[in-house]
């Protein structure tokens, strides 16, 4: 039997993480449940959120005529984003896959205009856009997130996802985030994937992982995902006083098994345009720590950047490179300089690009 004629209990499993989001909870809850579709299930899980999210979830599970959708799952203890993730995927019984962040929320008929597309398809993916918004719900223009495609289109073959996420170092054609992506549960299953343990970037690391097996993508120019971005984000650097160096050191490691995840993919069509995008995040994310050097609570060693900077390639692969060689070869005398050298070289680019 195909994996596109099992029956499933439902068609699209919802799933959201919750940890301290009472104050976004209702709205995000609500924006499934209120959906024209009804062939669904909502896996809600508690990572043991010291707050009323999941009471607000009851309350409202108890109350709307679609409450019996919703399914609560309590984690044993408090194991973050990555880990609920996980749980989602063992957990759906769905055809399709759907991950919302509890303090975001879909905009209207968002599910089935992501079904409807999916169906017609049989993408293993679907991709809606995104409206960034403040808390109020209000848009934020120019916020650096890609989040609007252009037209409708579909990407069939192998590569072509890949391919097309990675035809541009300095353009962001396609988004990191894994909400609002309608994942077939087959598709999950088959590549054995899951969520990599990590407080940060989680859905970066999935992505990564996930992109170069996608054979069939669709892509929805109707917005379907309101992304909130809150003046408390972690990734807000600007808004906070202070930032814990493990924060850093995380985000230095994911940078670092991204790196080396491209030499995998050494022979496709966009090795080197993956690679040099990899090496440019990784750049930008110590121009960031160097920026925010005074908040953060306590010094990283000049080594450690270093160690960060370094390229996954040796100098002969380099040299083979058709395109971006000069850049690379850049990133990697960086990289092999003495600790203090390679820092300052940073800085110095960073001032000249006025980065810093």
């Amino acid at each position: 039997m195909e994996a596109s004629d099992i029956k499933h209990p439902c068609q699209v499993s919802v799933g959201m993480p919750v940890w301290c989001v009472e104050k976004y909870i209702r709205r995000c809850l609500l924006s499934v449940l209120d959906q024209d579709f009804d062939d669904m299930e909502v896996l809600v899980v508690n990572d043991c959120t010291p707050d009323k999210s999941v009471d607000i979830v009851k309350e409202i599970a108890a109350s709307h005529p679609k409450g019996i959708k919703v399914r609560v799952i309590h984690q044993p203890q408090n194991m973050g984003c990555w880990a609920a993730r996980n749980k989602i995927l063992e957990e759906a019984r769905g055809k399709y896959i759907l991950l919302i962040d509890s303090d975001d929320y879909f905009a209207e008929d968002a599910i089935p205009a992501l079904y409807k597309e999916a169906e017609r398809t049989n993408a293993e993916i679907t991709y809606g856009s995104i409206a960034v918004v403040d808390e109020d719900g209000n848009p934020i223009p120019n916020s650096g997130v890609q989040g609007i495609q252009q037209k409708d289109f579909v990407l069939i073959g192998e590569d072509k996802l890949a391919s097309y996420a990675n035809d541009n170092i300095h353009v962001l054609k396609l988004h990191n985030f894994i909400w609002n992506s309608l994942i077939r549960a087959d598709f999950i299953k088959k590549n054995h994937l899951r969520f990599r343990k990590t407080k940060f970037w989680d859905d970066v690391l999935f992505n990564a992982d996930m992109q170069p097996l996608v054979q069939s993508a669709a892509f929805l120019s109707k917005v379907t995902y309101n992304y909130v971005i809150r003046d408390d984000s972690l990734s807000n650097y600007q808004a906070r006083d202070v930032i814990n160096i493990t924060e850093i050191r995380q985000h230095l490691s994911n940078q670092s098994y991204l790196k080396e995840q491209s030499i995998s993919l050494k022979g496709k069509p966009y090795f080197e345009t993956r690679v040099t995008k990899m090496m440019m995040n990784t750049f930008y994310t110590i121009i960031g720590i160097i920026r925010n050097w005074a908040k953060l609570s306590e010094d990283i060693s000049s080594g450690e950047i270093r160690q960060a900077i370094k390229h996954p390639l040796g100098v002969m692969d380099i040299m083979r490179f058709r395109k971006f060689r000069g850049t690379n070869l850049l990133f990697w005398l960086i990289g092999i300089m003495p600790a203090t050298m390679s820092f300052a070289t940073i800085q110095a680019i960073g001032k000249i690009k006025k980065l810093t």
